[in-house]
């Protein structure tokens, strides 16, 4: 049940990505911005929303739709939004913009902490692996 949610938010989020703007017609590698607040921020019981990210590329233009959605305590989505993101080099590359755009609106929203979640094992190791201490 949990997979089958968040594949029908992800695949809102894209829609949403890709919606007509104003009825503006776009192109075949459109650039849209969408982003939604609702007043609801309670959090976990450790004190941070749990933040949803997902990607979709496409090689043939270097474009993705970049999407990500925070979730309070009790799952329901609080705040989400989705960007089109041109000169994209790879799928790895859109879920690292998505989730730079997501701690963009976290921070946007006074977030402190926050719970990430990706479908990207790659990138989760990647950012787990990472020593940010200079």
């Amino acid at each position: 049940m949990e997979v089958l949610t968040k594949a029908i938010i992800d695949a809102r989020t894209w829609q949403s990505a890709q919606a007509i703007a104003d009825g503006e017609h776009q192109s075949t590698c459109p650039k849209t911005t969408h982003s939604a607040r609702v007043a609801d921020l309670s959090v976990d019981a450790q004190g941070a929303l749990i933040c949803r990210v997902d990607a979709a590329w496409r090689a043939d233009c270097e474009h993705a739709g970049l999407g990500w959605s925070f979730f309070n305590a009790e799952d329901q989505i609080v705040n989400q939004g989705s960007k089109s993101q041109n000169f994209v080099s790879s799928a790895l590359m859109g879920e690292a913009l998505a989730v730079r755009e997501a701690l963009d609106s976290a921070l946007e929203l006074g977030l402190v902490t926050l719970h990430l979640e990706s479908d990207s094992k790659l990138l989760i190791d990647t950012i787990r692996s990472t020593n940010f201490a200079h």
